[in-house]
């Protein structure tokens, strides 16, 4: 007897977990011949950044030959849709998911570069946020920080690199101003004075950086990024006292803040 209700319980649940199996099948069949009824694009433009906008996208996926709406589900491969996003210049993440009710959703971030290099050479190209290189775009212009000057670290041949692999080897490094660059334009863009003050760093002929103001013909000395957050203290103090001074602001051609403690001024 008890071996009988052994088995009649055991022939239940197979039969319940084949049922269900048949059913997930069934299902899951249902789901796959769904037409996809929208696609659903957001970019951000945080920051005022527009590179790309969601037409961009749509025109993107078109080009590669992928057509969503009214394809059955099995058809829209959403992986490689997000891989050829995520493979593009301007894209810093991408993430293609499908919802139940046939929905395609594409949620896209744009790169943020933090400043522009211009080197000898006549090239030109963005170092964004996370330190690595960023063409230039047909379409936009990002208002970021110039850097030019005595620079000839090109592009073509260092975009596979980021900052931080460059300051790493030692063989790139010994050529590479990017480093110091792309620290002091992260502490400048950090700061709302100095973000609204500071429009161009300069590498002179001593490899110095010179940071150029909007307000004031000053040459402004910044020397490396040693000590930057103390010079940087010096420099506002001394504009506290320039602006608040009448006509003391202009007696000076050249602050020189290379120097530990101090602040080394040239008068007109």
């Amino acid at each position: 007897m008890k071996k009988f209700k052994k088995i009649l319980f055991i022939s239940i649940w197979t039969s319940l977990i084949i049922g269900l199996l048949i059913t997930m099948g069934f299902v899951n069949k249902q789901q796959d011949a769904l037409l996809c009824k929208a696609l659903n694009v957001s970019v951000n433009q945080e920051d005022d950044l527009y590179f790309l906008d969601k037409f961009d996208i749509i025109q993107l996926i078109k080009d590669r030959g992928d057509s969503i709406k009214n394809q059955p589900k099995a058809s829209v491969n959403v992986s490689e849709i997000e891989k050829s996003l995520n493979s593009h210049a301007d894209i810093s993440n991408a993430e293609v998911y499908m919802s139940i009710d046939g929905e395609v959703k594409v949620e896209v971030t744009q790169r943020k570069p933090v400043v522009r290099i211009m080197n000898l050479d006549g090239d030109s190209y963005y170092i964004d946020n996370k330190g690595t290189f960023m063409p230039l775009s047909t379409k936009y212009t990002a208002k970021v920080l110039i850097a030019n000057g005595m620079l000839s670290e090109p592009f073509i041949r260092r975009y596979t690199y980021s900052i931080a692999d460059i300051g790493k080897d030692s063989l790139l490094n010994k050529t590479s101003m990017l480093d110091e660059i792309y620290a002091m334009a992260n502490y400048i863009n950090a700061d709302k004075f100095w973000s609204a003050q500071i429009q161009q760093i300069y590498i002179n002929k001593d490899k110095d950086m010179e940071i150029v103001p909007i307000v004031g013909d000053q040459k402004i000395i910044f020397g490396d990024t040693t000590y930057m957050d103390e010079k940087f203290k010096k420099l506002f103090t001394f504009y506290q006292q320039g602006l608040n001074t009448t006509g003391w602001w202009d007696k000076y051609s050249i602050i020189n803040l290379k120097f530990k403690n101090q602040i080394v001024c040239t008068k007109k």
